[in-house]
């Protein structure tokens, strides 16, 4: 009898294990978990030895979370100790939802569809085209950015730039995306930087702290980076030579011509040793932006929904005549190197009364 009970314990245990090796959650190809919609992320932190003990321990918390499949998008190494990794991941739930990447409302232009912006930023672009000449409509901007598009087999564009310089051509920055396109890992708007102290501080603490910090890998949530694509593509500006009618209101495109143009064309300033101008350049991992002073130093102003995450270790305010807001960070960021800040957030701009002076708050971060 105690024979058969010991028979029937094991047996149930076999099964407990069988079932739970059978429902583990699995993880997914990048191609299918790009297909499908995720219902959550999260983030574990350990001691991982191995790619397999990382796949484990996010299996077995992806588990708890009644995922039935996940994908493993990023790593990071905890502050408080090397050996230490935080692992990110997306969870799918068994009936997991396909992307649609083939939306049919999106306008054409020449067999190419147009994205707009909240759709184009979510996919990775596969080229860029640069653009400048004379468009007096939007609609003959797209035509010719739909043209470029088509000659590089696109199935979508997004302009991403259009400026009219001094002599009246636009210079248009747009990006190119395959139909299948890989889906592009965006950071969280007001994500916390990875090496101040809220975000080592966050990290340290895992789990959903640690999903507000910056992730290694992702991009900005709210714009491309147009200097590291243009560079990644070896991309050179077009030059499209038209002409105006008598009427005009309309342009006839008499000759295309393609110029190969060594230095690439971007909407910042550039600053040299012995200029004071401030040099702002929209940053690759986030949407902050960077300012570079003329000895080659750094800072990056945050946002406020950022800053509100973060605590500061001090706070400076100047006052001064301002005409930009450029020139207002420029400044706040100069001030807050000098007190060996890494990153600085103007909290207020007061106005003075009496005249033209502006008095400029700014929360100092480490």
């Amino acid at each position: 009898m105690k024979q058969l009970k010991k028979s029937c314990l094991a047996a149930l245990l076999f099964s407990t294990l069988s079932s739970n090796i059978v429902f583990a959650a699995q993880e997914l190809t990048p191609e299918k978990a790009n297909s499908l919609q995720s219902f959550k992320e999260i983030s574990i932190r350990g001691l991982y030895y191995s790619e397999l003990d990382k796949v484990r321990a996010i299996s077995k918390a992806a588990d708890k979370q009644g995922a039935a499949y996940f994908y493993i998008t990023s790593t990071n190494v905890a502050p408080s100790n090397d050996g230490l990794r935080i692992v990110y991941a997306k969870l799918y739930k068994s009936d997991a939802q396909s992307i649609d990447k083939t939306e049919h409302n999106f306008r054409n232009f020449s067999g190419v569809l147009e994205y707009p912006k909240d759709t184009a930023i979510h996919f990775e672009p596969f080229d860029i085209v640069r653009l400048r000449g004379y468009f007096p409509t939007q609609y003959e901007i797209n035509t010719a950015v739909a043209k470029a598009a088509a000659k590089k087999q696109a199935y979508a564009f997004f302009i991403d730039r259009s400026i009219e310089d001094n002599g009246g051509n636009q210079n248009i920055t747009a990006y190119l995306f395959k139909k299948d396109a890989p889906e592009r890992k965006i950071q969280p708007e007001n994500a916390i930087p990875y090496d101040s102290e809220a975000g080592q501080l966050a990290l340290a603490q895992g789990g959903e702290a640690a999903m507000q910090v910056e992730r290694p890998g992702y991009y900005s949530s709210t714009a491309f980076n147009e200097q590291f694509y243009a560079k990644k593509f070896n991309n050179t500006v077009e030059n499209v030579t038209t002409t105006k009618a008598k009427n005009q209101n309309t342009s006839v495109e008499t000759d295309t011509k393609i110029a190969a143009i060594n230095s690439t064309t971007t909407n910042t300033a550039k600053t040299d040793e012995n200029s004071t101008q401030p040099s702002i350049l929209p940053q690759q991992r986030s949407s902050r932006y960077t300012v570079t002073l003329p000895d080659g130093s750094k800072i990056e102003e945050l946002n406020d929904a950022t800053a509100a995450k973060m605590v500061p270790f001090d706070t400076i305010k100047f006052k001064g005549y301002y005409v930009s807001e450029q020139e207002i960070s420029f400044n706040a960021g100069k001030k807050a190197l000098a007190k060996g800040a890494k990153y600085y957030h103007i909290s207020r701009i007061a106005q003075d009364s009496r005249g033209p002076n502006k008095t400029i708050y700014v929360d100092l971060y480490r």
